[in-house]
């Protein structure tokens, strides 16, 4: 969130508290195809003279071709770096002047422009964003500037004991999926990279028959409409299939382990993971519910018994990333080497005990209520809700997502709980990834599952 929509928050947050009617009353979006293939949406919130711009590509690291990790990433670093007419600090110098923000990234599967003005300066605002859009410079000292940052920071991660572990447990999890690319890439594909990769990546990959703009604030949805149509009329489709270049890996047959070797290591880096649902499965709701009981916050089973209890680490936590076409279910603690096994047998026994008990109905209502009372928080600003909005059109998830968001936790059942506990929370068909001294590690891991030893790459 920029310090512009910062400052707008408290009062936004006020009216969202407030005035449970005008939100009931708010206009249904507005969607629409561009004739460059440029799907639209527009929201009317008026509310704060704020507007928010976001466009999502389907263009991010699993799009890397072989031997070009990292292709993705740069190629959003470089966006903001000079466009159209304007130097890197042109760009940086007029959306701060008018107190907005301009950021570009890519994730995984998706590559993000987001733009944050006031209302008066719309047409400034939308200036700069296509431009970085649709005619970036790429120039040739800034992606060198850039590639140089990157392999620094490649090099810095190295001894990151978190990184590494965050790095060698999506490529033990995902195998050869392109899911496992390391974003940031590696050393050997990053110096490979040339200038005429990333003008070609963005021309393949961040075209509006690929994407997805969303615009929410104090706009009148007509009149952007017709604005954007002239404004765009110059991005021209690239043609490029419109497919997910990975499917979802086979589930795991047994539990095995591996060790990354770090000899110098105190602490041990501990993920334990399997693979589970893409984003638009049906039991979303339900595996929300059930991992907000599990490992969300400060309040849930693997904090009380792993951390507070038993003081075997200072920080666990579970989760499910989830993509188009696959998703996982992952658990990211740490502990002092002398305590490996019996955090990681700690850790595996309490999620056994939720599946195989399931909760009490106090832990199915508070979680039910914490999860209904959290979303609207998550909709403040018009960067948050455009947010949610492209993250229901990019996954496919149905118009009224976000309208019966509360409806849906709040009928999620005990049996619902259980049934994905049993389904998606995986205990003994796992991968444990750790990171620290082998020569500890592995005498303490025997018996738990197939161990091997690897080097840091």
């Amino acid at each position: 969130m920029s310090a512009m929509i910062r400052r707008f928050a408290p009062a936004l947050l006020a009216l969202v508290l407030l005035a449970p009617t005008a939100r009931a009353k708010t206009a249904a979006p507005v969607r629409a195809v561009l004739p460059n293939g440029l799907t639209v949406v527009l929201q009317s919130s008026p509310r704060l003279p704020v507007v928010n711009f976001r466009l999502v590509a389907r263009a991010g690291s699993v799009y890397d071709p072989a031997g070009q990790e990292g292709l993705a990433r740069l190629t959003a670093e470089l966006l903001t770096q000079g466009a159209g007419t304007r130097s890197a600090q042109q760009v940086a110098e007029a959306i701060e002047f008018v107190g907005g923000s301009l950021t570009a990234q890519s994730r995984s599967e998706q590559f993000t422009v987001s733009c944050d003005v006031l209302r008066k300066d719309l047409d400034t605002g939308l200036g700069l964003f296509h431009d970085v859009l649709v005619s970036p410079a790429f120039a040739e000292e800034e992606f060198a500037r850039k590639r140089e940052e990157t392999l620094g920071e490649i090099a810095s991660n190295r001894s990151e004991p978190s990184v590494i572990a965050e790095q060698a447990f999506a490529s033990y999890l995902w195998g050869d999926s392109p899911l496992a690319h390391p974003g940031i890439g590696v050393e050997s594909s990053v110096k490979s990279l040339k200038r005429s990769d990333v003008a070609a990546f963005h021309r393949r990959f961040v075209s509006p028959d690929r994407s997805l703009l969303v615009v929410v604030g104090d706009i009148e949805p007509a009149a952007m409409l017709a604005q954007l149509r002239k404004r765009f009329a110059d991005w021209k489709a690239s043609g490029e299939p419109l497919r997910d270049p990975y499917t979802s890996p086979a589930p795991l047959k047994e539990r095995s382990i591996r060790i990354i070797d770090k000899p110098e290591a105190t602490q041990a880096q501990i993920r334990i993971g399997c693979i589970a649902v893409p984003r638009n499965h049906p039991d979303y709701d339900a595996i929300q519910v059930a991992n907000t009981i599990l490992g969300e916050g400060f309040t849930s089973r693997l904090v009380n018994t792993v951390r507070t209890e038993m003081g075997l680490t200072y920080s666990i936590g579970s989760g499910f990333p989830q993509y188009r076409s696959a998703g996982a279910f992952r658990i990211n603690t740490f502990t002092r080497n002398e305590k490996l096994r019996a955090c990681v047998d700690a850790t595996l026994a309490e999620v056994a005990k939720l599946v195989n008990e399931g909760p009490t109905q106090a832990e199915v209502d508070k979680a039910r209520n914490y999860l209904v009372g959290q979303f609207p928080l998550e909709l403040q600003a018009s960067s948050d809700l455009s947010a949610q909005m492209a993250s229901v059109e990019f996954y496919g998830l149905g118009a009224g997502w976000i309208a019966g968001y509360s409806d849906r936790v709040r009928a999620v059942t005990m049996d619902d709980v259980k049934r994905v506990l049993k389904t998606h929370f995986c205990t003994d068909k796992v991968r444990i990834l750790v990171v620290t001294q082998a020569s500890l590690a592995k005498p303490a891991l025997e018996g738990l599952g197939a161990i091997e030893v690897r080097p840091i790459e």
